[in-house]
């Protein structure tokens, strides 16, 4: 009786060092699945128009599985920025006084840049979205199909064909593959990963998937440029 809450203690957890530093790899270990699901999707327009573009149709005619996805990118992306700030905050309150040597290895830098780099990777999804969901940018952003749907393989095709579209989207990746790599090694030292026979495995492992998952991701304008993927 008289004592905290349930919901005031998770609260004051949260809001700790431990519980946003758990909070923000939580949050990112979700954003991470989206994206390994989204570039499975994306994959498939190496299968031509009828695939893609069932792909996508599928997805729009799926209203649960579409506002789901929607519903976790408006809840993850917010917190994950907050729980990343509120770290960072912490972090520095931590430690007032900088360090008498700087550390400028590049692991170092990558840590010290992800509040930018995560704002940046932000920034080239929501001009995605509007290139590709919103339809608010891009050359023919109202290709449709016989039946009236979107042509989102030509539009695909059409943006790409643009080298400073392509070049955007190519910039974006890079930025989401350090931003990426860094994160899948942060997130797993927080559950206790690491140590002498880890961290050098994890270190490895995150570079490969994070820039593993930016070269796949880039294939598919390269492909376009290089007339592999056409209309």
């Amino acid at each position: 009786a008289g004592g905290e809450s349930l919901l005031g203690s998770w609260y004051r957890f949260l809001m700790s060092s431990v519980g946003s530093k758990m909070l923000m790899a939580a949050t990112g270990a979700g954003l991470w699945l989206f994206i390994v699901a989204h570039l499975a999707g994306n994959l498939t327009a190496f299968g031509g128009k009828d695939v893609f573009n069932h792909y996508a149709l599928a997805l729009k005619g799926n209203p649960l599985l579409l506002w789901g996805e929607r519903g976790a990118l408006l809840l993850g992306f917010p917190i994950h920025i907050l729980a990343a700030i509120r770290t960072s905050m912490l972090n520095r309150a931590a430690r007032p006084v900088q360090y008498a040597y700087a550390n400028h290895a590049p692991a170092k830098l990558a840590a010290k840049t992800m509040l930018i780099s995560g704002l940046l990777v932000l920034t080239f999804f929501l001009y995605h979205l509007a290139h590709f969901t919103w339809h608010l940018t891009g050359p023919m952003p109202t290709a449709t199909l016989p039946g009236g749907e979107h042509d989102a393989y030509t539009m695909l095709v059409l943006g790409f064909s643009n080298p400073l579209i392509a070049g955007l989207y190519i910039t974006g990746q890079l930025l989401l593959a350090t931003h990426l790599s860094h994160g899948i090694y942060s997130m797993c030292q927080h559950m206790g990963l690491y140590g002498k026979k880890w961290t050098p495995f994890l270190k490895t492992s995150a570079n490969v998937i994070g820039y593993g998952i930016c070269l796949l991701f880039c294939s598919i304008p390269v492909s376009v440029l290089l007339g592999v993927i056409k209309s």
